[in-house]
């Protein structure tokens, strides 16, 4: 699988995929990574550590914390299963974000994506839902309520709406509102369909859009930027070699055949040429998949960057 994803230049965006399939192709632990697993009731939670530049190179991601957080029930609108996911999300942050935010400093929120195409615009739709109040802290202090930090938002658009590139775009925001922290969110392509709509990845170590499907633009790093940089993500596609590849395989399982990795890759490859390999899939649900997706990461956020604050009282600031 590696062989192929390598051809068609494409990136894993989940850490917990890179790391088993890293894991299953060696048959063994990868030095410098460390992986802690956690049962919940609905959810499972998976926080990968890379420790070293040496696990980062094998892993193909910077070193940081990764932390996934796995629940079927997330594409259904489940009230309960929707609190422990948002509970989870709290904790991941404050892990994620340790000591480099104080109670009153503002954040930045980026919603990346193209909201003319729903499987990528769980970004702008996350935007959409979060509660923004820098203004109120300018002009309307009084209508906040009680321990609510200013935060900022912004839907950039991509560079084949608005001509501009991404990075362009926040790092003058950035230069001038001078924000403690950036968390960004954006649509993700995982490597397997299970995972569409029912996983939510987090980051301390930015993000590189498009690097799932062989489009990378400039990284949004700390390094780059300057601030701390939070990634949030939500599979909502799956490239089609990959389900091609998949399903070669599984059929010659089934099938009692030789799998032979290099021809089934070049059938693939040859049936998706015609898309430079580049092809994407989504469910037919996808609407409703980023329209939940969003509330539920846009409410785990506000829950943790403002302690104390009841929801009911975070969804009159949304914009």
């Amino acid at each position: 699988m590696q062989k192929l994803l390598a051809e068609l230049n494409l990136n894993i965006d989940m850490a917990v995929e890179a790391h088993a399939l890293l894991r299953g192709e060696t048959g063994q632990e990868i030095n410098g990574v460390e992986e802690q697993v956690e049962k919940m009731e609905n959810i499972k939670i998976t926080t990968i550590t890379i420790k070293n530049q040496a696990a980062a190179q094998a892993m193909g991601r910077a070193p940081g914390i990764y932390i996934t957080i796995e629940s079927p029930p997330l594409k259904i609108n489940d009230p309960y299963v929707k609190q422990e996911i948002i509970q989870a999300m709290d904790k991941g942050l404050k892990l994620l974000i340790g000591d480099k935010l104080t109670p009153q400093q503002n954040v930045l929120l980026v919603g990346l994506g193209n909201w003319r195409a729903t499987p990528d615009a769980l970004g702008p739709k996350f935007i959409q839902y979060s509660p923004i109040t820098r203004h109120y802290h300018h002009y309307a202090p009084e209508a906040l309520v009680q321990g609510m930090r200013p935060t900022c938002g912004i839907a950039p658009g991509v560079l084949g709406i608005t001509g501009l590139e991404t990075f362009e775009v926040l790092k003058g925001v950035v230069d001038n509102i001078k924000p403690a922290v950036m968390i960004v969110v954006d649509s993700l392509a995982s490597q397997n369909v299970e995972r569409i709509g029912t996983s939510i990845q987090m980051a301390n170590t930015g993000i590189q859009p498009g690097a799932g499907i062989g489009n990378a633009r400039h990284a949004l790093t700390q390094e780059e930027l300057g601030i701390p940089v939070i990634a949030i993500g939500c599979p909502t596609i799956v490239n089609a070699a990959v389900i091609s590849s998949q399903a070669v395989r599984k059929f010659c399982e089934k099938s009692n055949l030789n799998y032979n990795e290099v021809s089934a890759n070049d059938a693939v490859k040859e049936i998706l040429s015609v898309y430079g390999g580049s092809l994407s899939v989504t469910p037919k649900e996808i609407d409703e998949i980023i329209e939940n997706s969003a509330r539920i990461i846009s409410m785990g956020v506000a829950t943790s960057l403002f302690p104390g604050v009841s929801q009911e009282q975070l969804e009159l600031y949304a914009t």
